[in-house]
């Protein structure tokens, strides 16, 4: 039996199996759970966020239906008789024999984020904390990636090129702006991955600490500049407060001794990011950390991250472009099978922290708008 030129796995929703979810379908030559050599090794999720048992692959393209039949034998043996033989058939049909050497047709997957309207249905007259539970019960349960896979995630999420961010040699920096070669990731004249929620502010292990809602591409330099400093405007008046924030960021970058600025052109990019953290991490969930909340207070003690009136008005500044939109779609089709909400209705945020911000101004805020 022959595999067609795609892949396809399934796991569970969460821990207790209660209903089947389907990881991603994909070219092998961009799966990034294949190395290039033979034998290559295929790592299938398990019931849990961590890894179950590995297939061993005599080449890409084949497989033995018994070891597969093996491997779902040991790692879904909890799960409902009816549940687990419907996820054998969806296998077993990826790994059909392959009639025409030729024939490229792929089989066709579809995920619950991938219809929107559905997605989010039954949430129209929530407000407050009522809506954001309801988003956390729907964003939440996701398909979690190691560390390393972030690598390869970023380098098609985050592509210069976002019509053909497979063939594209570069990925653009969120600080800089600027657009880097793929192959510089993790050098130190290159790109490493920047978490937007740091992690001093609460994100300890998965899926909070590789959630690709969180992580972008930024210079190895702006992103150490960065730090942990929260998201804000400073003064350019005032003694600290600088613009650009360094000589490799973009020029309407600020900082000062606690606030970072990004662009304008992703300030609204930034600000649903951490909404969506916020939202996906704010309710413990046995495992995932500690709950992470936005704040106009930022305190890493209490892993409340802002400034939240800052990341309100980017939020409606600068509304979703087309390429955060992309970004989106693809992180909900290729790898993690959620969605942002706050992409795809901006408006949530207000409905959620409007009471958390009303009236409500930062020192940093108010003397941005005083003369210098």
């Amino acid at each position: 039996m022959q595999l067609q030129g795609i892949l396809l796995t399934a796991l569970p929703t969460n821990p207790s199996c209660k209903t089947p979810r389907f990881l991603y379908l994909q070219r092998p030559k961009s799966f990034s759970h294949l190395s290039s050599s033979n034998p290559s090794t295929l790592n299938l999720r398990d019931c849990s966020h961590g890894y179950g048992p590995s297939l061993k692959l005599d080449s890409v393209s084949s497989i033995s239906a018994r070891a597969f039949l093996r491997w779902m034998s040991s790692c879904f043996s909890n799960i409902l008789s009816r549940w687990a033989s419907w996820i054998i058939s969806i296998h077993l049909f990826a790994f059909s024999p392959v009639a025409n050497a030729h024939d490229n047709t792929l089989v066709s997957v579809s995920y619950p984020c991938e219809d929107v309207q559905s997605y989010y249905a039954g949430i129209d007259s929530l407000e407050g904390e009522a809506l954001s539970r309801k988003l956390n019960s729907i964003v939440a349960g996701h398909h979690s990636l190691s560390y390393k896979e972030v690598w390869d995630a970023l380098k098609i999420l985050d592509a210069a090129d976002v019509d053909e961010p497979e063939t594209s040699p570069e990925i653009v920096e969120i600080y800089s702006a600027r657009t880097v070669p793929k192959n510089l990731a993790g050098k130190p004249e290159g790109w490493n991955r920047e978490h937007l929620w740091p992690r001093s502010y609460g994100l300890t292990r998965a899926p909070s600490l590789t959630d690709l809602h969180n992580i972008r591409p930024a210079d190895v330099n702006v992103n150490s500049a960065r730090g942990n400093k929260y998201f804000g405007e400073c003064h350019i008046g005032l003694k600290h407060c600088k613009q650009p924030a360094t000589k490799e960021a973009a020029r309407d970058t600020e900082t000062d001794l606690e606030i970072w600025a990004p662009p304008s052109r992703v300030r609204g990019d930034v600000a649903r990011s951490l909404m969506y953290m916020a939202v996906r991490y704010g309710f413990h969930r046995g495992g995932e950390g500690p709950s992470l909340r936005l704040s106009d207070s930022p305190s890493m003690a209490k892993r409340a991250m802002g400034l939240l009136s800052i990341l309100m008005e980017w939020n409606e500044l600068d509304p979703p472009s087309r390429e955060e939109k992309l970004r989106n779609e693809r992180i909900c089709k290729l790898y993690q099978h959620n969605r942002n909400p706050f992409i795809d209705h901006p408006e949530y945020a207000y409905r959620i922290w409007k009471r958390a911000t009303s009236g409500h101004q930062s020192l940093h805020h108010k003397l941005k708008q005083m003369d210098p």
